[in-house]
Order: structure tokens, then C-alpha cells, then sequence
């Protein structure tokens, strides 16, 4: 959620329905990554903290894979079929739209932060972005802000690193995480359904 203007500082899951198979939630300190990849990238982190990140995402018409948030067509991902409340709802999350000729639309977001550091957290960095999410997929990219791509080693780098530092969450029936969206990142691995998890944030 660090791609809207307002993020949430707590996420709260709850766990109706258990996979049968996989659908673990990983989560990750995010200031191990921070630490990682500033002291083996020194150079390519400080030009992508000056310049910021900018991220675009293609949601196509009426289309949805409802197991992907990028499988979601823009009337389901923005609540609407009409496209001027589709811009509005947009813009209040800090989104620049193009619609394209297919019927989708492309929305851009950026400049967005690489790294934060938040009061109560001694100080230290956090790796607050998407980068690894939203790098080099069929339907979304990520790059800095003023155009320069960033170098595909460093965030298959940065993906190892997370990988590498995240904790598994096996879910059971009734369980709920409160999460320090400041602090953790977190994702979801592929499982076999039934699997339904509930989300609340909270400021």
C-alpha cells in the first residue's frame, strides 16, 4: 500500500477460510533490506532516494483474474464503470491516468519514496516501496522517477535479499496478524483455494 498517498500505519488480517495447500503470508523487517541492499549497492540506492521511484499499472477492461490484484479490471480495482468517477477516485490516491485504445487504462504513480524513515522506529531506514512488485510485469513497471531505468541486478538482488530475510506465516482457521505497516513488508503465496483472508487497516 505504499503506492497511495495516504498508507495505512496498521494491517490487520484475519483468517476465515485456510488453503488447503500454500497461501503462507511472508513477511519481512523491512529495515534488513534497507541496511542490505545500501551496503551492497551503495551508489544505485542514493540515485534512486534522490530521484524517487515512479510506477506505472495497466488494468485492463472487464477482465478480471480475481487471484491477482493485477489481473483486475479498472471497473472492479476502482469501484466504478464510469471512467470520470474512475479519474476522481484516482487522483485522491495520487494517480495519473491514460486510457488506451483497448478499453484499459494505464495509471502512473510517482515520484513515490524508496526508502522512509518513521518517528518511534529508532531511526532507521525502512525499505518502503514496491519495487520488486511492480519491476518488469506483463501489465506494470517500475523505474526513477525522471525515466532512468534501474538495473535489472539490483532488484533481482533486492528480491533474493527479501526472500532471504522473510518470515513464512502458515495460516489457521481464526488466526489474525497485526502488522507494523511502517515497519514490515508483507505478500502472499500462491495456494490451492479455498483461501479467504480479510483485511482492515487503520491510521
Amino acid at each position: 500500500m505504499v503506492l497511495i498517498k495516504e498508507y495505512p500505519k496498521k494491517v490487520i488480517l484475519f483468517c476465515e477460510i485456510p488453503p488447503p495447500e500454500g497461501g503462507e503470508t511472508p513477511f519481512v523487517p523491512s529495515f534488513k533490506v534497507a541496511e542490505r541492499m545500501i551496503k551492497e549497492f551503495p551508489e544505485e540506492v542514493k540515485e534512486m532516494e534522490e530521484k524517487g521511484l515512479k510506477y506505472s499499472f495497466t488494468a485492463r477492461s472487464t477482465q478480471n483474474d480475481n487471484s491477482s490484484m493485477r489481473g483486475r479490471g479498472w471497473e472492479d480495482a476502482f469501484g466504478t464503470t464510469d471512467r470520470k468517477v474512475a479519474e476522481e477516485r484516482a487522483k485522491a490516491l495520487g494517480m495519473d491516468m491514460e486510457w488506451l485504445s483497448n478499453g484499459g487504462v494505464k495509471t502512473i504513480l510517482g515520484p513515490r519514496n524508496l526508502t522512509k524513515v518513521f518517528e518511534g522506529r529508532k531511526g532507521r531506514k525502512m525499505w518502503f516501496n514496491t519495487l520488486v512488485g511492480m519491476y518488469g510485469k506483463e501489465l506494470s513497471s517500475a523505474m526513477m522517477a525522471d525515466g532512468t531505468e534501474i538495473p535489472v541486478h539490483v532488484v533481482k538482488r533486492c528480491e533474493e535479499i527479501i526472500e532471504e530475510e522473510s518470515i513464512q506465516f502458515k495460516w489457521e482457521k481464526g488466526d489474525v496478524l497485526f502488522f507494523d505497516n511502517y515497519a514490515l513488508l508483507h505478500g502472499r503465496r500462491p495456494s490451492l483455494p479455498p483461501r479467504k483472508v480479510l483485511v482492515a487497516t487503520c491510521k
